[in-house]
Parts: structure tokens; sequence; C-alpha cells
């Protein structure tokens, strides 16, 4: 995308550590363009609503920014920027009440839509699990999945969906970049999530450390990049109930897994099940969840779903009626193979059945 003056200068904005995306809103709204905000005196920043010792750090630290080495740097790293006025902006979360004025990008954003799955770092055998169990079915509707990248059931969460072939999406509270990915012992399943279709994304800029509120901060863009949440195993203190939070914030759907009444890690979770959440023992679950509320969003993802050589096969000479006998004596496969096909070319809604063991390509 072409670095305009206007996108420079929103980029230079969001790199000072003083402006979170509140506080650029509140330039955004107040100056007529992002270049007058980078060019504001200290009195028109407090004018905006910014606090005096704020303004007049920024004053200072604005001298010594060369935007021609932060847009290389970027393209160095292969980070994407986007803007909440950029068409690329994931519309659920441009429609949230607190939305990210800036996302860095490592990999590809989906469009696919997604589930959250978060829950404690010191992850039990019950919790590990029950990601095992869940997170297949998500995949095999053509959800993505979307997580922390956190130690313990959120970086579970990634590495089952890719061992499943799915897409799946860590939000950091981190920068995005090599040096800043956090936990360091994740970093070859953030470059993994990259190189399979997926992403890491950030609303801090490049060389940012985790700071102790940027996790609640990324937590709130977890819940409104998804249209459920889903806390599988989490304590009485965990973060993962602010993520749950503010996806109740944002109504969307919130599941628990319910755990032993003894353990303190699902102490969270079966908290969130007297409060009023959703039971989750089985994927169906989640994806009931989603039919009741939008039923198109289960469609959606399913139609997204790749096509493998032999549905290719299958859609092409299904142009009029054929029975799986003769669907079998065509491409010389047994019948259960061709009818796990069917079953899934159905659940994609490519095919339909007209009884009797007789099948049709819809449309």
């Amino acid at each position: 995308m072409e670095w305009t003056k206007e996108r420079i200068a929103k980029l230079c904005l969001a790199h000072f550590d003083g402006f979170g995306s509140r506080s650029l809103r509140k330039l955004f709204s107040f100056f007529p363009n992002p270049s007058d905000a980078w060019r504001a005196s200290p009195s028109s920043l407090l004018r905006a609503g910014i606090t005096e010792p704020v303004a007049l750090k920024f004053c200072v630290w604005r001298k010594e920014i060369d935007a021609e080495k932060l847009i290389a740097r970027l393209e160095q790293d292969k980070i994407a920027v986007l803007f909440t006025t950029d068409p690329q902006y994931p519309q659920l979360l441009r429609a949230s009440a607190d939305p990210a004025e800036i996302l860095f990008v490592r990999g590809t954003l989906t469009e696919r839509p997604a589930v959250a799955l978060v829950g404690t770092r010191h992850m039990t055998a019950y919790g590990r699990e029950c990601v095992t169990r869940l997170v297949p079915g998500l995949v095999q509707a053509g959800l993505a999945t979307v997580s922390g990248l956190a130690l313990g059931i959120d970086g579970l969460v990634h590495q089952e969906t890719l061992n499943h072939h799915g897409v799946t999406v860590a939000f950091l509270g981190t920068g995005v970049d090599e040096a800043s990915i956090y936990p360091r012992a994740h970093l070859k399943l953030a470059h993994r999530m990259i190189d399979e279709g997926g992403a890491v994304v950030s609303e801090f800029p490049p060389k940012s450390t985790g700071l102790q509120y940027h996790f609640p901060m990324r937590n709130r863009l977890i819940a409104s990049f998804t249209n459920a949440t889903v806390v599988v195993e989490a304590a009485k203190e965990s973060g993962s109930l602010i993520t749950a939070r503010c996806a109740l914030e944002e109504n969307r759907e919130v599941l628990a897994v319910p755990g032993p009444i003894w353990s303190n890690q699902a102490e969270g979770a079966n908290h969130l099940l007297k409060a009023g959440a959703k039971v989750c023992t089985e994927t169906q679950d989640i994806l009931d969840a989603l039919s009741i509320d939008s039923p198109e969003l289960v469609t959606k993802a399913r139609t997204l779903l790749p096509l493998d050589p032999l549905e290719e096969q299958l859609l092409k000479i299904m142009i009029e009626p054929l029975h799986v006998d003769e669907l079998q004596r065509r491409l010389d496969l047994d019948t259960p193979t061709i009818s796990s096909r069917l079953a899934m070319l159905e659940m994609k809604g490519l095919v339909k059945s007209l009884g009797g063991q007789s099948w049709i390509k819809s449309g």
C-alpha cells in the first residue's frame, strides 16, 4: 500500500509509546488530519485531550524519528500495517468499542470466521486433552482459531490447528518483529503460523517489549476479532477471563469447558459457567452457539474450505444426478471413500442429496 503523507504521519504517531489507540482516536478526531496532529504544539495536544506530561514528552521524542527508516524496517521484516480506515482492516474489529487504530501484521490475516480458544499458561493434562479434542472439528468446519501464542493452552491451540492443516492467528502483547516475539520458546511456532497461511498480529510497533498492561490490551483484540471465545482452562485470576469479559461486552458468544471442582486451573472456567457462559464439552457446542446467532457464519466457513483433488473430480462429473455406485464405477474407488467426500462436499454446500444415495452438484 502506498505510503502517503497522512499514512506516514499515522505510523509515526503510533510509534510513540505514550499514545495508545484511545489517544490516537482523540488526535484523529480533534485535528483535521494526522499530519496536523504530528506537528501539533503542546497546547494543541492538551486541547485534544492529551495530558501535559505526555504532550511534552512527545514533542521532544518526535524530533528524533526518521519515518523512512521506520518504513524500511517494516518492509525488511515483511510487516504489513493496517489502519482502521483501510478496507483490509478486519470488519469485526473495526466495529468494536475499542479497536486498535493500527495493526502490525506478519503473515496473512484471515477473513474466515474465527473462534478464540484461550486458557492458562499452566496447562494440565486435562486441558491438553480438551484442546486436542476441540480443535480438529473447528478446522474441519473451516473456522480459523485465534489465541495469544502464550505458553500452555494458547500455544497448543496454534500447534493443534497447524497439525490439522488449519489457519490460526496470534495476537501479541509485544511487537511482531523477530526480536520482539514473545515467548521466545514459541518463535518457531510463530514462523510456522506465518508460513502456513496464518498471522501474528499486534497493535504495538516493532521493538515493543511485553509490558504487563499490554496483555489485557491484546486480550480485547482477541475477543473483538473473533465470533466466539472459548475458555478451556483458567485459574480464578486468569487473563483469559479478561478475554471472556471483553467478548461479552462485544456481544460475542462465550463458552467455557467445565473442569474438575478441585482444580485451581478450572476455577475461572467453572466461574464463567456459573455466571451464564455456555457449556462446551465438544466442538459441536461451539458450532451450535455460532449457528444460533449467525447461521451464515458456519456456512461461510465451510465454503472457504479448500477442495482436494478427489472432491474436484466429483464436482466435474456431478452435473447430473448420479448414484453412489455410478460415482464409484467412474472413479474406480470404494464406497466409503466416495461417501466421505460427498459428506464433506455437502458440508461445504457444494452438493446435495436427492435421496436413495443419489447426488447432484448444488447451484
